[in-house]
């Protein structure tokens, strides 16, 4: 699966899962490099996931916009 390639993998998910911005700017870094950045946030977009999280080095208001919602 293209998760178990993701430069994420066994990072510590708080990073991801915040909206403090010191935090959102480390995980866009991770995403930045990640050979998996364009499924992640295909998965997030077509699983309508807009939280305040980051996938695929968007947080959910970047990604909503993306998609259009």
């Amino acid at each position: 699966m293209w998760q178990d390639r993701a430069a994420c993998v066994g990072m510590d998910s708080r990073i991801f899962l915040s909206g403090v911005t010191s935090r959102v700017n480390i995980a866009k870094a991770v995403c930045a490099s990640c050979p998996v950045i364009q499924e992640c946030l295909a998965f997030a977009i077509r699983n309508e996931d807009f939280e305040p999280h980051v996938y695929g080095g968007m947080t959910g208001v970047e990604r909503k916009r993306l998609a259009g919602v």
